[in-house]
């Protein structure tokens, strides 16, 4: 009799995120699911490294191949391997080495998520943020900070922005040029079709994106 083996949510949701990295990364990531398999008392690379408490280390360097964090589908790869490791009751060591730029969709994908389905003591006793700035760990704990209010309250963040609260986010972000332009093009002319060309340039990286994915693909 043949004995099938069942994948948890979390382990689809990385088989599924596998496309959208190199082989070189697909392997990475197959290392870890190795990692959550197996007794603490296993050997693996530095990839995926377990020690005697049954932690597992997640490098997002090695697993992304890159050091710049700027996009939701690069936190939603980092994410199920998170929460597939917390789910069976492992501590995340999740190492920031290298890493360059973190950006706010990076960790509202790869952490925020976590606490739609874990408590937060839960998030606070299984995951440890190593080999990471000051500045960007203050960083990390804001976004997540914002997510759980954001859970507690959806509908205060949809109510639209005053005038005070813009004018104190542009004194304490001096140098940030979104919120400084945030409001300024409200009744120019010219916006709307400006917004097109947005969104008209988006489909076309999206486009290349999925290009350079089928050609990666047809080369494994």
């Amino acid at each position: 009799m043949t004995q099938t083996t069942q994948t948890s949510p979390n382990e689809q949701e990385i088989i599924l995120q596998l496309k959208s990295l190199s082989p070189a990364q697909q392997r990475a990531v197959i290392d870890l699911i190795g990692a959550l398999q197996v007794p603490a008392a296993s050997s693996q690379d530095d990839k995926s490294e377990l020690d005697e408490n049954a932690n597992i280390k997640i490098n997002i360097t090695q697993v992304l191949g890159k050091d710049q964090l700027n996009f939701e589908w690069e936190g939603q790869v980092i994410y199920p391997l998170i929460s597939e490791a917390i789910a069976r009751g492992k501590t995340v060591i999740l190492s920031f080495i290298n890493v360059k730029r973190v950006s706010w969709s990076f960790v509202t994908k790869a952490i925020g998520q976590l606490y739609e389905h874990f408590s937060e003591a839960q998030i606070q006793s299984c995951l440890e943020l190593v080999d990471i700035s000051e500045e960007d760990l203050e960083f990390v704990h804001h976004v997540m900070e914002t997510k759980k209010e954001f859970l507690i309250d959806p509908e205060k963040f949809r109510q639209p922005m005053s005038d005070e609260q813009l004018k104190k986010l542009r004194r304490e972000n001096p140098d940030n040029p979104i919120l400084q332009m945030l409001g300024t093009l409200e009744d120019d002319p010219s916006l709307d079709e400006m917004l097109d060309y947005i969104a008209e340039y988006r489909r076309e990286l999206d486009e290349e994106y999925f290009r350079q994915l089928d050609a990666e693909e047809a080369e494994i």
